[in-house]
């Protein structure tokens, strides 16, 4: 085995995955977390009340990812847009590798179910909170797999520290207490299939529940205290969040997007069913854990993949050992097909050159200026509106606009944002109703005194305001259209 040229191949997989998981300013929410983070940062204060919204001012409001809000604006003041989607980037990929280092899959197995892990969770990563509880996650899967595989005592201790941060940086921190909560009944299950008594395994159980409570003490400490608890708790109790967000939604398969996920679920069934080798009845149960808040929700698709992906490499490993592939795939085999002078150079050059051309393409598309189609917010309109002075109370449709002119315009205060659990559910129907068309909007245009209106082109709030006789288009482009209202 060449082990130089292995590593080479590594450092390969993970550049084309750091190529492939670079991802524009996409998220709506990201501006008023921008601006959040602004705000904590010159005042060194962390916002408890609205004050973007003309609304619900002074409505209580949990500020409960604010420390990720502060380092976006500490690295975009001082680096700009692109340094924050390179450093998002490479935790991303670094998730990944942390929880494929232990994979002994041969290196080009372990390369295909990197990069399939990492495509398939593409629809949500990018500059978001939530990429930091990916790789939160995949620290503490790594220490929690040490721990029962490999006896390691003293690091599992880490996992508290690390909460703390965790904490203050999303509420995914709930997924750390379940993936503990998880391995704790995997060796209980473990035990139990092996014909083991529990007692022989009771210090590591032992040690995990004092973990376990350890963390729960943690999850204090932030600027909300125990009340952090409940909040997770909001957006999974409630119907119009549930139903609104599409992060909370169930992918949809008939997406293109959503197929490398699909392609994943697949492959890594199919490799546990046909692996000679049993599958252990804890790492069934967290397959199956994560796979079901998959399907229930699309935002754990990051959290499944990095379960699902090695099991994906040791498995299909374990399967091509028994096959006539084990000549190619075995783990003797490993790149030593490569090992002459002159191959080692062919290797190189068709790994390179698709690699040069994926550097191109990230620059020329990922860190040049951002157009309204990679963004999803627009623009040019709001240009329009600083530029002609155009300020006051603003409705916008979709409601994520409003994060943008949150950080863009400060005078123009929003209707609604991306903050729809702070807004609450009577307010968010309200919202939809108009937008849709079964609320008359021009009630609660009147009760709010909204002045002016940015609508999608294909927004049914458009045909209505352009008939209005007290409304005036003023600018119109292919993604936004502005309104204003008439002076009387």
């Amino acid at each position: 085995m060449d082990t130089t040229l292995k590593r080479i191949f590594e450092v390969y997989v993970f550049v084309f995955a750091f190529l492939l998981a670079s991802r524009p300013l996409s998220d709506g929410d990201f501006w008023w977390h921008l601006k959040t983070g602004e705000y904590i940062v010159r005042n060194f204060s962390i916002p408890r009340i609205d004050f973007y919204s003309f609304t619900v001012p002074g409505k209580a409001w949990v500020a409960h990812e604010w420390l990720s809000e502060v380092i976006f604006y500490l690295v975009y003041s001082r680096a700009g847009f692109n340094t924050l989607i390179f450093i998002f980037t490479v935790l991303t990929v670094l998730a990944f590798w942390i929880v494929f280092r232990r994979t002994s899959a041969h290196p080009f197995v372990k390369g295909f179910a990197v990069l399939l892990s990492v495509w398939s969770i593409l629809p949500t990563m990018g500059v978001r909170p939530r990429t930091f509880t990916l790789l939160f996650a995949a620290i503490y899967l790594a220490l929690l797999h040490r721990f029962v595989r490999e006896r390691e005592t003293r690091a599992i201790w880490w996992l508290v520290p690390l909460m703390i941060v965790w904490v203050n940086l999303h509420a995914g921190y709930l997924i750390g207490l379940v993936l503990i909560g998880a391995v704790i009944a995997g060796v209980v299950l473990d035990a139990w299939f092996a014909g083991e008594k529990l007692a022989s395994h009771w210090p590591r159980l032992k040690t995990l529940g004092l973990v376990l409570i350890a963390c729960l003490l943690a999850v204090n400490l932030n600027p909300q205290g125990p009340r952090i608890f409940v909040f997770p708790f909001e957006f999974f109790l409630s119907p119009v969040q549930q139903d609104q967000i599409v992060d909370w939604l169930s992918p949809d398969f008939h997406q293109r997007e959503l197929l490398p996920l699909l392609l994943l679920i697949m492959l890594t069934s199919a490799s546990l069913a046909l692996s000679p080798k049993r599958v252990r009845p804890s790492e069934l149960l967290l397959y199956l854990a994560t796979l079901y808040m998959t399907l229930k929700s699309n935002r754990h698709m990051a959290i499944f993949a990095l379960v699902a992906g090695p099991m994906l490499a040791d498995y299909l490993q374990h399967w091509l050992d028994t096959t006539r592939f084990t000549r190619m795939f075995g783990p003797s085999q490993s790149l030593r097909s490569v090992t002459s002078g002159r191959r080692k150079v062919i290797f190189n050059i068709i790994l390179l050159v698709p690699l040069i051309l994926c550097v191109i393409k990230l620059k020329s598309v990922i860190y040049s200026p951002p157009t309204q189609a990679q963004v999803g917010v627009p623009l040019k309109a709001v240009s329009y509106l600083k530029t002609n002075g155009i300020t006051g109370n603003t409705f916008t449709d979709p409601n994520i606009w409003g994060g943008y002119l949150i950080w863009e315009t400060p005078c123009n205060p929003v209707y609604i944002d991306g903050r729809i659990d702070m807004y609450g559910d009577e307010f968010m129907r309200e919202y939809l109703g108009i937008i849709h068309g079964i609320t008359r909007w021009q009630e609660p245009f009147d009760k709010y005194g909204v002045q002016v209106a940015i609508v999608s082109p294909t927004s049914l709030l458009r045909f209505q305001l352009e008939q209005s006789p007290q409304w005036q288009q003023l600018y119109r482009d292919e993604m936004a259209v502005v309104f204003r209202r008439k002076k009387n």
